[in-house]
């Protein structure tokens, strides 16, 4: 049986999709640096009984230092974007649309905490963030019905 989408629904879920997105989507940039190795050759010198000697060669490999770039999943903001997950979940299941609006506060929590470098993972965020605080703001949530009527039509029934 398939239901009928309320008017609010489809933002609702591209939210929710978002917020899935920018959990997997970078958060913060790489500063990952390559050092470059390098090698220290053997050197023969003859000695003073007639012999050489000679010094052992090195090679130091390269290596990278730094931090690279971290997900949705990996920052600090995985514990606000998973708990705007649930709060969307709770909103349809209660059909209460202010747990929307928590959800999209927290959301930009979230980027604030991890910093505004603007990503896109913080910039799906924040446009999650403002589809729900339109869905929650405007009444176009999980309950979206008409309560007023205009000029001239009658008041729908519920």
């Amino acid at each position: 049986m398939v239901s009928r989408l309320v008017r609010g629904q489809p933002v609702v879920l591209t939210a929710g999709l978002l917020v899935m997105l920018s959990l997997g989507l970078p958060w913060t940039t790489s500063s990952l640096t390559y050092v470059p190795g390098w090698m220290t050759p053997s050197f023969c010198y003859p000695s003073f009984d007639g012999t050489m000697s000679c010094s052992f060669s090195y090679v130091a490999p390269g290596f990278f230092t730094g931090a690279p770039a971290q997900s949705g999943a990996s920052s600090v903001a995985r514990v606000f974007l998973v708990a705007a997950l649930v709060l969307i979940i709770v909103s349809r299941v209660t059909a209460q649309s202010r747990w929307l609006a928590y959800a999209a506060a927290g959301l930009v929590l979230a980027v604030l905490l991890a910093g505004l470098t603007m990503q896109a993972g913080q910039l799906a965020a924040l446009a999650a963030a403002a589809l729900l605080a339109r869905a929650a703001f405007t009444g176009r949530g999980w309950t979206a019905r008409r309560t007023h009527s205009p000029p001239g039509r009658p008041v729908p029934s519920t």
